[in-house]
């Protein structure tokens, strides 16, 4: 399902080409995050990047202060609610996002979202896509962030740009074969998840 806005460019629709810088120099720097990541940026060149198939990407922007981020997880939460320090999962992507925002000016009170992802690839994704568009929609209301557009669900793996200190998104349908290979990582991401403990730490504040 999706929402449309001015600034989102929906992905049954985006079939043109990809947004220039803003400024119109077309002089971007794109930094592409994958699952376990995320970035904030305060630079007017800089353009963050991701493609999704079940996981799911939240782009969060201050609009005052011109100041954005994307985060990109994989799976809600680690099973058995068990504590994990790992940004794969969405209750420690989201904290580590917003706390980023935070730490470099931004206000919770004027952060606003945009969602991407939660694709479904039959039988193996087992319902992740949607268990991660859930999650990140009840995070997003628990905190009182507003959801401005979303572009989730489906059948279709996503390319998704983000322009942080604007707040514009563009989104656009991948190919099969491209697909197919994102599905393949998603499973052998989760694969490891379940074989191997995470380590390291993370602050949350």
């Amino acid at each position: 399902m999706s929402r449309r806005d001015p600034a989102v460019q929906p992905a049954d629709s985006a079939r043109g080409p990809r947004p220039k810088a803003p400024g119109g120099s077309g002089a971007e720097h794109v930094t592409h995050i994958i699952a376990g990541e995320f970035a904030v940026v305060t630079e007017p060149d800089r353009v963050l990047a991701t493609t999704l198939g079940s996981c799911v990407a939240a782009c969060l922007h201050d609009p005052v202060r011109r100041i954005g981020g994307m985060n990109h997880f994989l799976l809600p939460e680690a099973p058995g609610d068990k504590l994990s320090p790992s940004a794969r999962y969405g209750s420690v992507s989201m904290e580590r996002l917003v706390n980023g925002l935070l730490s470099r000016g931004a206000q919770r009170r004027d952060l606003v979202a945009k969602v991407f992802g939660g694709a479904s690839f039959g039988e193996w994704s087992s319902g992740i896509g949607l268990r991660n568009v859930e999650f990140v929609m009840a995070y997003l209301a628990d905190e009182g962030i507003p959801t401005l557009a979303w572009d989730v669900g489906g059948t279709n793996a996503r390319a998704v740009r983000y322009i942080p200190v604007t707040g514009e998104g563009f989104v656009r349908t991948i190919g099969m074969a491209t697909a197919l290979e994102v599905a393949r990582r998603e499973r052998e991401h989760q694969r490891r998840l379940r074989e191997q403990p995470v380590e390291g730490e993370v602050e949350l504040f």
